[in-house]
């Protein structure tokens, strides 16, 4: 595998978009809006963020063997993500978010099967130890971090990428306020920052809570532990990172969100794509913010900017 390769470890959904009219529709009568259906999950979102930036990118991860499955296939093939990683397993399902969009962008999440969907049962023996081993970046996805057995295969997946050299990257995406928070939960995601170089995370609902400390600034700073940097997503204050002996903060780009679902996995996307391009860390999270900005202008979830739009904007 090149050593411009990135690899993108973790979760690939469905997802079906309704955008609602007004916020007085109720939420079980949908008959106003035309449900569509996209490819999802943060993972996957990220790995196509990255295609679409120009960057060659494999994913791997686990869906059902069912017609969602293989519309998922045709979906990466199609967005320029090499999905040879993509194990399809009998007698689970391929998980479905049906994501209702309120008219400013905020968004309401119901997944389904709510447990044991085909995400969750990726095993250490599926992995393709020289697909990690042998990439520039692995990249995964704290969504992985709660179920068995994908939780042990993220941690050993992340751990050959470090033993190899290979820089390693995980966001958070831990939705506290929905999954909640528990020791348990917590020994593990300190495990997997200690195997990171990147650690993204929404910084008052994830970097906060996971550092325990009062303030984003105090809780990068503490993850960071001098050995690695630590990007919090501020919205629309833009983002901030720490690394082993500098800080950095970047405005976010003005933009009217239609659709919010992704924004995050948009902008993890492009900070690894400019330290892929050699930026610093400081041009990182402008293109990360500029990725995210376009993203969340469009309706459709996948319709994310190319290299070129993100040099408009940044220009």
């Amino acid at each position: 595998m090149s050593k411009q390769q990135i690899v993108v470890l973790g979760d690939a959904v469905v997802d079906m978009v309704i955008q609602l009219p007004d916020r007085s529709i109720r939420p079980l009568d949908l008959s106003r809006s035309v449900p569509q259906l996209h490819g999802g999950g943060s993972a996957a979102n990220t790995a196509v963020a990255l295609a679409r930036l120009g960057i060659p990118v494999s994913f791997i991860g686990s869906v059902g063997d069912d017609g969602y499955a293989r519309w998922l296939a045709r979906d990466f093939a199609h967005q320029g993500v090499a999905a040879r990683g993509l194990q399809q397993l009998p007698d689970v399902f391929t998980p479905m978010v049906l994501a209702m969009v309120e008219p400013d962008g905020e968004r309401m999440l119901v997944v389904w099967p709510e447990q044991g969907g085909a995400d969750k049962h990726l095993r250490v023996e599926h992995l393709d130890t020289e697909m990690i081993t042998g990439a520039a970046w692995l990249h995964t996805t704290g969504m992985c971090l709660r179920d068995s057995p994908v939780r042990e295969t993220v941690l050993h997946a992340m751990q050959l990428a470090q033993d190899a050299g290979v820089t390693v990257s995980i966001d958070l995406n831990l939705r506290i306020e929905v999954w909640g928070w528990n020791d348990a939960l917590r020994a593990t995601v300190e495990k997997a920052v200690t195997l990171a170089d990147v650690v993204f995370g929404s910084g008052r609902e994830e970097i906060m809570p996971v550092a325990g400390a009062p303030s984003v600034e105090e809780a990068a700073r503490a993850l960071a532990d001098g050995k690695r940097t630590i990007v919090a997503r501020l919205g629309a204050d833009g983002a901030f990172a720490v690394t082993a002996d500098e800080s950095f903060q970047a405005p976010a780009f003005k933009a009217t969100a239609v659709n919010t679902v992704g924004a995050g996995d948009a902008f993890s996307g492009g900070f690894i794509a400019a330290r892929m391009a050699e930026h610093g860390v400081a041009e990182a999270l402008r293109w990360g913010n500029a990725v995210a900005a376009l993203k969340v202008q469009r309706e459709e979830p996948r319709d994310l900017p190319t290299r070129a739009e993100v040099a408009a904007l940044l220009a």
